[in-house]
């Protein structure tokens, strides 16, 4: 990276150098020019990306959003449909600057030998510019940056479904691999319990059945592994989907700290926010209402410029000419081929069978349902925030009592392993408690990877996923 800035400054300076000499050597080193000029480019698209991230090492949450941001489909076209109204609020705005038109033409017919005699071709310079058309231009281009606004939100809500997919996926890849590790357990045990069944059978405490039961256990448990396996290869795909990368390619994911932080403590943080609060931070964050809004103002711009078309439309133009032929074959005077005129046109529409009543009209009621809309969207985000609030309470509920049955399975466990061992309790009764821990363990997994997926759903609903 140093010795391509280095290259990049020197190729820069004297490729400066040279320009700022260029007329002294009369043009004789623009060839020269032109290579450097070529080289500094391939120089520049060279040098690496500062913020380049490392595929092949473990992805924290944050990479992967930064990655889905910049290569999803979605944000790409976020992006491409930004930058086409942003051209056409440019086009809006031309409407007030003058227009320059060149006009040429070249003739000749049974009246008009071929050749180039002055009647044969023509030339010339138009400029026009609109001084005052009624207020058309001041609603187009209002309307343009209106639509520009709405299309701002659009993507910033784009950008916060973005931002839901990946985490909703990360943590889907995390509680996969848990659940690999608590099977992986649980089947090490398995095995573990068959070959101590075999052994007590050869000692004779117990009969051949009970092998094939603690076998067949065996196989429930591998069975389980394997299929949580098979989970976490199809997380790991969707991962890299959400991304816009190949979903072939392998991505890993950093170390769940919160996660072995919970273990560690054995709490989790609570929702402290009224549930109202949280409502009231969506009606005043959700960017779709900020779409909507730029939406009504926009129609409401329509509904303007329906309604000047009602009106006589009073029009002031400038008009400049410039006979270029004329004057380069003469080359006389410049005023004696130019030419100016200005002018006031009046139009109004007498009769049009009502199609520009009609147009008002369907604009009105077009603009009356949106504002139902609104309506409608403030009723569903308040019910959106209060299922995505109830549900985060109960997933904080069900991680306490998920941890409960774990502390209490372990506890079973133990006592009837050690009864077990001293032949005090039959096999069924080890494999049934051990049955139960394993569920105990997988269940406070998917409890604890549901209240985190609740709490990201929640600040989706309020509009403030960042």
């Amino acid at each position: 990276m140093i010795h391509g800035k280095i290259k990049f400054t020197v190729l820069s300076k004297l490729t400066t150098f040279l320009k700022e000499r260029r007329a002294n050597f009369q043009n004789a080193l623009l060839p020269v020019i032109i290579i450097l000029q070529f080289a500094l480019v391939l120089s520049v698209d060279a040098q690496e990306p500062a913020n380049e991230i490392d595929l092949s090492q473990p992805l924290t949450l944050e990479q992967c959003i930064q990655i889905g941001l910049e290569k999803s489909t979605s944000m790409r076209n976020a992006r491409l449909n930004l930058a086409m109204q942003e051209l056409r609020v440019k086009n809006a705005r031309s409407g007030y600057f003058p227009q320059i038109f060149s006009t040429g033409n070249y003739d000749f017919s049974d009246r008009l030998d071929f050749g180039f005699e002055p009647e044969n071709y023509n030339l010339g310079l138009r400029g026009v510019y609109t001084i005052w058309d009624n207020g058309q231009r001041e609603g187009s281009f209002a309307q343009a940056k209106e639509n520009l606004t709405a299309t701002v939100s659009r993507n910033e809500r784009t950008k916060q479904d973005i931002i839901l997919d990946i985490t909703v996926a990360y943590y889907d890849v995390l509680k996969r691999q848990e659940l690999v590790t608590v099977s992986e357990q649980i089947f090490a045990r398995s095995e573990e319990n068959t070959q101590r069944t075999k052994d007590f059978v050869e000692a004779g405490t117990l009969i051949p059945a009970d092998v094939a039961t603690a076998e067949v256990r065996e196989a429930n448990d591998e069975l389980s592994l394997i299929n949580n396996v098979n989970a976490l290869q199809i997380a790991q795909a969707t991962l890299p989907r959400l991304l816009g990368l190949d979903p072939g390619q392998l991505l890993t994911v950093s170390l769940d700290e919160s996660y072995q932080l919970y273990q560690n403590r054995g709490t989790i943080e609570r929702i402290e926010m009224p549930i109202e609060e949280a409502i009231q931070i969506a009606l005043n964050s959700r960017p779709e209402f900020e779409e909507r809004q730029a939406q009504l103002r926009s129609q409401e711009w329509s509904l303007t410029l329906a309604r000047l078309q009602r009106w006589p439309r009073l029009n002031a133009d400038v008009d400049y000419n410039v006979n270029l032929d004329d004057y380069l074959r003469e080359r006389e005077n410049f005023s004696d081929f130019r030419s100016w005129s200005a002018g006031v046109s009046l139009n109004f529409t007498l009769f049009d069978a009502g199609v520009l009543g009609n147009r008002v009209k369907e604009i009105k009621m077009q603009l009356e349902q949106s504002r139902e809309n609104v309506s409608d969207l403030e009723r569903s985000v308040a019910l959106a925030v209060r299922q995505a609030y109830l549900t985060l309470e109960r997933s904080e509920i069900v991680v306490d009592i998920s941890k409960k049955q774990v502390n209490n399975a372990k506890l079973s466990l133990d006592v009837i392993q050690g009864r077990f061992d001293v032949g005090k309790a039959i096999l069924l009764e080890l494999l049934d408690a051990q049955t139960s821990y394993a569920q105990a363990l997988t269940n406070e997994v998917n409890a604890f990877y549901d209240y985190k997926i609740a709490q990201i759903r929640l600040q989706d609903a309020m509009g403030v996923l960042q």
